[in-house]
Order: structure tokens, then sequence, then C-alpha cells
């Protein structure tokens, strides 16, 4: 039981992560695979209790480890009790806390892959060869908690609040700045004065330089309705409105041998694309018809369709072609 344990660790983690990092359209089996893993763990902490009771007789309270062991299961609690309330809908990234119930659920994830690392670590004693343990009597109990899991999962998908495949709930489209202001990172929203601010575009180009914000909006302007899917747990789509990447990058003569483009806030919050893919994106200005608030990305964020929120780059300064 413990290695099904580990194992549905392992699982919750790289889908979750890779549930990030994915193009949207990819994160429906990992979404899946990731609920499955969640009720594998939680079925299988009956089955640990009593490991847990027999070690905690034997060895004692004061043991080495047992701290962590505590903290690990605390971490435990916290993780898949979120994840369950999100699931039924009990919890939203707008209650009950001013802080997505998701993140919440992301920070206690990623401590439970650290506790139970260090937790193995500490309680490595000798184990039997990983053959022994690959029984047909374990094989079977490894099928069964499978199948109990993808079953359990199945019900509680259908008795839940709807959510997008990614798990995200809607929260409202097509309604302008009214979306939601999230920050996952608690950084505070900074104060952009339009006057000295300026987009510099550096690295691989012919013409370095800076362009004004009433320059950026003399470039040719575009219109595109994408919906933004937070990390935090919400999805919206939206009219937003602005420059192409492709044509700010052209005006200052990326070279052909340029192969990525790094967008870059004020906050120095950044992330990399593919040049093909980051061209075709858009500056936003705008949202609605109107222009972007200060808490949404002013001046300028980007808008990359199909990747998740945490890529939308907010108060955006600088554009570097690697």
């Amino acid at each position: 039981m413990n290695l099904a344990l580990l194992a549905s660790v392992a699982v919750l983690l790289g889908t979750g992560v890779s549930g990030w990092l994915a193009p949207v359209g990819l994160t429906q089996p990992l979404d899946v695979a990731h609920q499955v893993a969640g009720v594998a763990l939680v079925l299988g902490l009956a089955a640990k209790y009593g490991i847990a009771r027999r070690s905690l007789r034997r060895r004692g309270l004061a043991a080495a480890g047992v701290l962590l062991g505590v903290a690990t299961a605390v971490a435990v609690a916290l993780t898949a009790g979120l994840g369950l309330a999100w699931t039924v809908g009990a919890v939203s990234f707008d209650r009950p806390f001013p802080y997505s119930a998701m993140s919440l659920h992301v920070i206690a994830g990623l401590a439970l892959g650290l506790l139970v690392v260090a937790h193995a670590l500490v309680r490595g004693e000798r184990r039997p060869p990983l053959g022994s343990l690959m029984t047909r009597r374990a094989a079977l109990r490894g099928l069964a908690l499978f199948g109990g899991s993808l079953v359990l999962a199945t019900l509680l998908d259908a008795v839940g609040l709807p959510r997008r495949f990614t798990g995200s709930r809607h929260a409202g489209s097509f309604s302008g700045d009214q979306l939601p202001v999230t920050i996952w990172a608690f950084d505070t929203v900074p104060q952009i004065d339009i006057g000295s601010w300026r987009l510099r575009v550096s690295g691989r180009v012919e013409r370095p330089g800076e362009i004004t914000y009433a320059e950026l909006l003399s470039f040719s302007r575009h219109e595109v309705s994408a919906v933004l899917d937070c990390t935090g747990g919400w999805w919206s789509e939206q009219r937003w409105s602005g420059v192409r990447l492709g044509d700010v990058v052209g005006s200052r003569a990326a070279l052909q041998s340029a192969t990525a483009i790094e967008v870059i806030s004020v906050t120095g919050h950044r992330w990399s694309f593919d040049r093909g893919e980051a061209e075709r994106a858009l500056l936003a200005t705008h949202i609605g018809g109107e222009p972007i608030s200060t808490g949404h990305g002013y001046p300028v964020r980007l808008v990359p369709s199909g990747h998740r929120g945490f890529t939308w780059i907010k108060w955006i300064d600088e554009i570097r072609v690697v």
C-alpha cells in the first residue's frame, strides 16, 4: 500500500504540473488522471492508517520521523480535502476565501510532494526487492484500487458543479474589465506612469529600442475572442484588442536566426515562447472596447491564445528576441 500511495502522489504531482505547462487543448486527459490519482490517494489512506498505527505502537511517539509523518498527514488532508471540495463545488476561486481555494490546493500539494520525499528518506529502512512485491495478489489489489478510483472519480465529477476540462470554473464572459483580478504569487499591482513607460525591444534585432504607448497604439489594430483560463481555477472568454507581437518585433527587424521571444513584465515575471507562436500572439491594450485596467495589466498584456493564464504576462515593458 505504501507503493500505491507513493505512486498516487507521483501521478498527482506529474499531472498537476504538466497540466499547467501543457497547451490547454492537451490538458483533459491529465485532468482525468489527476482526479483518479486523488481518489486513489484517499482510498489508500484507510489501509495506510493501519500501517501507521502499528508502526507508532512499535516505535513510539518519540521515534525519528514521527513529526515528519504528522506533517505529511496534515499536507495530505489539506491537499485531498481541498481537491475533493473543489470537485463537488464546496469551494471555488472566490469562496470561502478571498484567495482561490485552487491555489491553496496547489500550495498544499507541492508541500506534500516535498514532505513525501523527506519522509521516504528518513524512513529508509531496508526494503524487500521490488520484484518480490510484484505478486498476483498485489496486482489484483492495484487493479481494484484503480477501478474503484475511476468509478468514484466519475461519480464525483457528475455531482459537482460544472467545470471546464482544465478544472476551472466559469467566471463570466464578455464582461469587459469585470473579469477577476488574481495574482498567484501575491505580487502587488504596479502603478505605471504612462508618460514615462516604454516598451523595450531588445535582443536579436537590428534596431533595438523603445516604443511609447502612443506609438504602440499607432500599429495596425487586431481583435480576438480568447479564453483566459487561470491556474487559480477560473476561466473567462473576452474580446481583446491590440497589436500583433510579430508586428512590433518586425518593426525592429528581428534577425532571421532568432528562434524564441521572451515577454517580460515590470514585476520581473516572464515567459518564453517559440518565435512563430509568439509572433501570432496579441499585445492587448483594450478589453471589451475599453482600455485594460491596472489590475488586468495596463498598459499592455500578452494574449497567447491556447495557453494558461500565468503565461498571459501583465504590465509588459520588454520584448526580448532570442
